[in-house]
């Protein structure tokens, strides 16, 4: 047998078997309407439950569901460790704007500065661009050192690296976070 020949006997066998799925009820067990759950495994299933939810219940729903799952699932675990340490126990991550007084002044600030920052009509000219950027690094730097007592400030991030959210609570360091992310942007 030559090698075109048996390319297109290979061929029409193929062809036969698409034709069959295509036009056929039977279908290969990827193109039925298999579950992800039909692969977990029997003891992990007796653990949670089957899970005959409608997808979409509430966001608690679904986080209690993760947590349950982070006992024998490792995504599953490190979801929940995000969620619960850096979501403040929700997702998405919940933020407080009662702020410890040491960062009060950034939120001041970002409120200050947040309407300097787009332009009426833009500029093609570099020296009118690099004059406004300027005027606005100036500014920004200047309300900075002004208003923000940075010992303070050290004290308070330094809690919170120790784990201390008593004094920084965690979904109040989640909108400082997203204060300071922004004032870096702007800066930039």
């Amino acid at each position: 047998m030559s090698v075109i020949t048996g390319y297109l006997i290979l061929s029409l066998i193929g062809t036969f078997i698409v034709t069959l799925t295509r036009l056929s009820s039977w279908r290969p067990w990827p193109q039925k309407g298999f579950k992800l759950v039909d692969l977990v495994p029997a003891a992990v299933k007796s653990r949670l439950g089957e899970h005959d939810k409608v997808p979409g219940g509430t966001n608690q729903e679904k986080i209690g569901d993760i947590i349950a799952l982070a006992d024998c699932h490792e995504t599953a675990a490190r979801l929940a460790d995000l969620i619960s340490k850096d979501g403040a126990g929700t997702w998405p991550p919940r933020v407080n704007l009662v702020w410890p007084a040491a960062v009060r002044p950034y939120m001041d600030i970002y409120h200050e500065m947040a309407p300097l920052l787009p332009a009426a009509t833009a500029s093609l000219d570099d020296e009118v661009n690099r004059d406004r950027i300027d005027r606005f690094r100036g500014r920004f730097a200047k309300l900075l050192a002004e208003r923000v007592d940075l010992a303070e400030v050290t004290r308070l991030l330094d809690a919170a690296d120790s784990g201390r959210w008593d004094v920084f609570p965690r979904d109040a360091y989640n909108a400082f976070y997203c204060c300071v992310a922004w004032c870096r942007h702007a800066y930039r």
